[in-house]
């Protein structure tokens, strides 16, 4: 009876060791992230037919967001609320080329910001940029 005790508790460690690299490799589960989707639908408002390339939480509630339109990307911080009213966000571009197009979709005239309810709608297509591209002579052709 002795010897089967020994042997067990002997066995027992090699499958707690099983286990506990199963439980590292296995994935955690996630459910969904209802402020990355919200984030996401309000570019998808904002700039309607760019293609969201990523979009991740970033830093204090913030997130990172990078949208492809043709062979432009355009990339940028939408911080929520952060001072401003529940709903609103601020929107810190990444580069110039960012900067003059969330101008454009800007709630504000000094401030990138886009409101929950702003009183006129603003958005800039990808069609719309494709246009000005080809306006431009700038190339549109993903290499």
């Amino acid at each position: 009876m002795r010897i089967h005790l020994h042997v067990r508790r002997f066995a027992a460690l090699p499958l707690l060791g099983g286990i506990l690299a199963l439980a590292l490799w296995m994935p955690i589960p996630a459910t969904g992230n209802a402020q990355l989707s919200t984030v996401v639908s309000e570019v998808h408002e904002r700039l309607p037919g760019w293609r969201i390339v990523r979009a991740n939480a970033s830093w204090e509630g913030a997130f990172t967001v990078v949208a492809a339109c043709g062979s432009r990307e355009l990339g940028f911080q939408l911080v929520p609320e952060h001072g401003l009213p529940i709903g609103d966000s601020w929107v810190q571009p990444n580069d110039a080329y960012a900067r003059s197009r969330l101008e454009y979709v800007s709630d504000h005239e000094q401030y990138l910001v886009w409101y929950r309810n702003p009183l006129k709608e603003r958005s800039l297509s990808c069609r719309s940029e494709l246009a000005r591209d080809l306006r431009n002579g700038a190339s549109t052709r993903s290499d």
